[in-house]
């Protein structure tokens, strides 16, 4: 278990700190032992630069935003699976809630091969108007916005024309009027995030169902061609009789967390040379966010105001540390929005998890189990393990298949701090009449 606490030395060049350590282990109560040290203090360099805080939680990052890291592999993936002028793979790709999936999209123009050509559409902005006719009206407008970008201006079919024959005026007409500008050997990449609202359009009788048949026929018979559908589920997740018709075309890929080396450089990069971050201080960063982009902007936020404010131009842990309640009020809406989507049997292991985070260790399932069950709620072994499935395919915990048994972790310290803060085991054993009850200790 760490422990971090504030010294307020009284001399300005160097001092011995003397520390005695308390602790119980298996063979005996209250051992001690001393250790101590000397502590060298290092004036500052330069006086303090006030900061221009670059970070924004939960928005979308813009293209010329100065606090876009990484993404190298997801670029490299599409670039190489869409690439050809013949080829006719479909791209899937799956990201969680706030992993910044959309910051991505909007940078694929600078980081793709130049004979690949994005248009991002948002299919949560489709469908103001009913109809295939509007649907390929806006979409055609998308495309024309993206060539006027490389000074090619198209004329787009008034709507009215659309009204006949919409598909048919699309596949053999307007995409043909588009190649006819762009070169050879350039691939057109229809890009659609948030897939998954062309369902609830089809449910909503906005689009018919014989939409998810013509995108199928495109997909197969349209060179030059290409589409990329990112969101949050798995096809197989989703309704068959819909998105079937992808089933056996489609490649995946998932948009991950940031690695450890963009997220330093995330963290850092965008505050030099004003703001200098100790490597203790970088370590609990990485440990608490698990490099999840909302979960970075949001530490990185909060950690930048709080320098400003104490006029401080070196973070420490301790920094990090006192900011931690005002991330997770600023956070609580994505937390709530994590909780709501866990099951009971989620619930009652992140909720365990949350209390036993202070040991550092992995955990058995029957860890899990055995601690509930000292407080009277008692888990099928069958729910756990697909709960922890869960949780693992959420990339809220971390499975560890290193030794002879798989154990769990906390994959995002966060979420872990948040549940300790807000949720119960006596408020959890409360809410599920069917559990065994028992008396529940206080501090519950």
């Amino acid at each position: 278990r760490q422990i971090s606490f504030a010294i307020a030395p009284k001399v300005s060049d160097r001092f011995r700190v003397a520390l005695m350590a308390t602790y119980d282990d298996r063979n005996q109560s209250d051992k001690q032992i001393a250790f101590g040290d000397m502590v060298h203090l290092l004036l500052p360099e330069r006086d303090f630069t006030p900061i221009q805080n670059p970070y924004l939680p939960g928005t979308p990052l813009r293209p010329n935003s100065p606090v876009f890291y990484g993404r190298e592999r997801l670029y490299n993936f599409i670039a190489e699976n869409a690439g050809g002028i013949s080829q006719r793979n479909v791209l899937i790709l799956i990201g969680h809630r706030r992993t910044g999936k959309t910051s991505a999209l909007l940078r694929l123009e600078d980081r793709l091969p130049s004979h690949l050509l994005p248009v991002y559409i948002d299919c949560q902005s489709l469908g103001v108007l009913p109809g295939m006719p509007a649907l390929f009206n806006d979409i055609s407008w998308l495309i024309a916005d993206v060539l006027a970008t490389k000074n090619i201006e198209i004329e787009v079919p008034e709507p009215e024309d659309w009204l006949a024959d919409p598909t048919g005026l699309f596949q053999r007409k307007f995409l043909p009027y588009v190649r006819s500008f762009l070169p050879k050997d350039t691939r057109l990449l229809l890009v659609f995030d948030e897939f998954e609202a062309f369902e609830s359009l089809v449910d909503d009788k906005i689009l018919p169902p014989t939409f998810f048949t013509f995108l199928r026929h495109m997909m197969q018979h349209m060179e030059g061609l290409g589409f990329v559908f990112v969101g949050t589920h798995r096809l197989e997740a989703m309704s068959a009789n819909y998105w079937s018709v992808l089933f056996n075309i489609a490649l995946y890929d998932r948009i991950r967390y940031l690695s450890e080396d963009a997220a330093i450089q995330l963290i850092t990069e965008p505050v030099e040379p004003n703001l200098i971050y100790d490597d203790l201080a970088l370590d609990k960063i990485l440990r608490v966010t698990a490099g999840h982009p909302y979960f970075l902007q949001l530490v990185c936020y909060t950690v930048v105001k709080r320098a400003n404010m104490l006029r401080s131009g070196y973070i420490t842990i301790s920094d990090v540390n006192a900011c931690l309640d005002e991330m997770l009020s600023l956070g609580e809406v994505h937390f709530a929005y994590l909780w709501q989507r866990s099951s009971y049997t989620e619930r009652a292991i992140l909720t365990a998890v949350a209390h036993m985070m202070d040991q550092d260790v992995t955990f058995h399932p029957e860890d899990f189990s055995e601690y509930l069950q000292s407080y009277g709620i008692h888990l099928n072994p069958t729910e756990v393990t697909a709960a922890l499935n869960s949780l693992v395919e959420r990339e809220i915990m971390r499975e560890d298949a290193s030794g002879a048994t798989v154990q769990y972790e906390l994959h995002i310290g966060l979420v872990g701090l948040w549940v300790a803060q807000h949720k119960s085991l006596s408020k959890l054993h409360a809410d599920n009449p069917q559990l065994e009850k028992r008396p529940l200790p206080q501090q519950f």
